[in-house]
């Protein structure tokens, strides 16, 4: 018996050991899960059904949730993405979205009633909602109606929405420097009727983590802004500009409406050198070494060797008109084919650009190459109406033009000059006369071939003597077209670089008129 009641009271001690541990088992999980995970049971529908029955009761959100001041709107902008923006009609359009918080006294709760939920997600519908619009907006969409989207809920009162929006707005496009310009670009939200003494938009930096994309043509990124106030009809109110701009705002404004939002567009101008600029070099240098090319010193300045030249030319101007029925004109100049294909240069530029009084900076460039070619057909023309008038003059050079351009005097020009009628001594036809008939007809006779061979040689003379002038007259404007071929291309040269000079100076600073 005794061996027996001691088994049975260990087997009680036992038990009851395993039937405490079980117990204390489950009051620490009890604990563990009322303490440390109440979001479990916040989630609960009941719980928020709840919330939102005595937040909602008596709540209007028609009225504005006044408090001792104002309504204090926070705003800062996470999303920011260019569309496209159009030069000639002067609009930018992009997607942009914007955080606002404000405090609501009316929507506030204890999270100990409700078993510590702290936050409820309801739909906008159901709140107040500070009414902006984009008011230099051509066209403005939201992205998310209000029965589809929602709002979050703070047990303290405050309220956190996310405004999704398409806008294309106004853009004051600036050319002076295109293409490698930097354009400011506002988006101005403003409240259609509340002052500052109802609202005030308190804007701030952007967070570390917001996403600003371009597009191929345009870089974007640096978001600051804008926040201003302005009077209308004897009332201050209030005005958030997000802009395009350069640089990021270190400054710390203590004036609360001098905080801007800042994007900065710079253009990728690599379309453009590839497509417009480099050609245009091109162009205008193959020209001006045609147009100077030296002529052959055996002939006229007219008869230079540019077949070559012209048919290059005539095959970058097709590819610039896109056209393969382009006749291939002989007649044509080279000059005047290299005005022809830097008009159509410029079409193509001022075909990009807004019509204003400004003139873009690859339109100067253009315009100057052309002068430039324009004055160098100006002076080939003049060198050959020149050239040909003293060629008509038989007028050899004078040494002292040819001491003046270096040029060695030769021997042959003393030579060529004797123009004389005269080459053979012929008896005079009144110092004899033969008395034989037959012998009168035999000197008539020789009389006329001697006549005829002065002729001749005198014409042979004229041309050689010619030649000569064309050939001394080549050489002087060879040295001239030298001369003018390297100061027309090191001209060439010094537009192209005053024009790349553009894309490293620094970025502009921002305006203060933007719209």
């Amino acid at each position: 018996m005794t061996i027996s009641g001691e088994t049975e009271n260990r087997q009680q001690q036992r038990f009851s050991q395993r039937t405490v541990l079980i117990a204390l088992s489950i009051d620490y999980q009890q604990c563990f899960l009322h303490e440390g995970h109440r979001t479990y049971s916040s989630v609960s529908d009941n719980d928020t059904s709840v919330i939102l029955h005595d937040i909602f009761a008596n709540y209007d959100k028609r009225v504005i949730p006044f408090t001792d001041g104002p309504v204090v709107i926070n705003m800062t902008i996470v999303l920011g993405i260019l569309v496209e923006v159009r030069e000639n009609e002067q609009l930018a359009a992009y997607v942009i979205s914007h955080t606002q918080r404000w405090y609501d006294r009316r929507l506030q709760w204890d999270p100990n009633d409700y078993r510590g939920q702290k936050e409820v997600i309801v739909p906008q519908s159901m709140v107040w909602i500070p009414k902006l619009f984009v008011y230099n907006s051509l066209e403005s969409k939201e992205m998310l109606t209000s029965n589809r989207a929602d709002v979050r809920l703070h047990s303290d009162g405050a309220i956190k929405v996310n405004i999704p929006q398409y806008v294309s707005a106004i853009c004051r496009i600036q050319t002076q420097s295109f293409p490698f310009d930097c354009q400011f670009c506002a988006v101005a939200l403003a409240s259609p009727l509340l002052n500052v003494q109802e609202m005030i938009v308190d804007a701030t930096q952007p967070p570390k983590d917001s996403y600003f994309a371009g597009n191929a043509e345009w870089y974007l990124f640096n978001v600051t802004v804008r926040h201003m106030e302005f009077v209308e009809e004897g009332e201050s109110r209030v005005e958030v500009i997000k802009c395009h701009a350069p640089s990021e705002v270190n400054q710390s404004y203590t004036n609360p409406f001098q905080v801007h939002y800042i994007f900065h567009l710079q253009r990728r101008p690599i379309y453009y050198i590839t497509v417009i600029v480099a050609p245009t070099f091109l162009i205008s240098a193959l020209s001006i070494l045609g147009i100077f090319s030296p002529g052959s010193s055996d002939g006229p300045r007219n008869e230079k060797a540019s077949t070559k030249l012209k048919r290059l030319q005539r095959e970058c101007i097709t590819r610039l008109l896109h056209s393969s029925h382009l006749t291939q004109s002989f007649q044509v100049s080279l000059g005047l084919g290299s005005l022809l294909a830097m008009t159509v240069l410029l079409g193509i530029v001022a075909g990009a650009m807004p019509k204003s009084n400004s003139i873009p900076l690859l339109g100067y460039y253009i315009l100057i190459v052309i002068l430039l070619c324009a004055i160098a057909v100006s002076i080939s023309m003049a060198f050959l109406a020149i050239s040909r008038q003293y060629i008509q003059k038989d007028q050899m050079p004078s040494k002292r033009i040819l001491r003046f351009m270096l040029i060695p005097e030769s021997r042959k020009r003393r030579s060529t000059v004797n123009t004389t009628n005269s080459f053979y001594p012929y008896p005079d036809k009144e110092c004899s006369s033969p008395k034989v008939p037959e012998l009168v007809r035999i000197y008539n006779v020789l009389e006329e071939i001697a006549d005829s061979h002065r002729n001749m040689r005198r014409k042979t003379e004229q041309k050689l003597h010619r030649k000569a002038v064309q050939h001394e007259w080549a050489k002087v404007f060879s040295h001239f077209d030298y001369f003018f071929l390297f100061v027309f291309e090191l001209l060439n040269l010094a537009a192209l670089a005053v024009f790349l000079r553009v894309a490293w100076l620094p970025t502009p600073e921002l305006r203060d008129q933007i719209l």
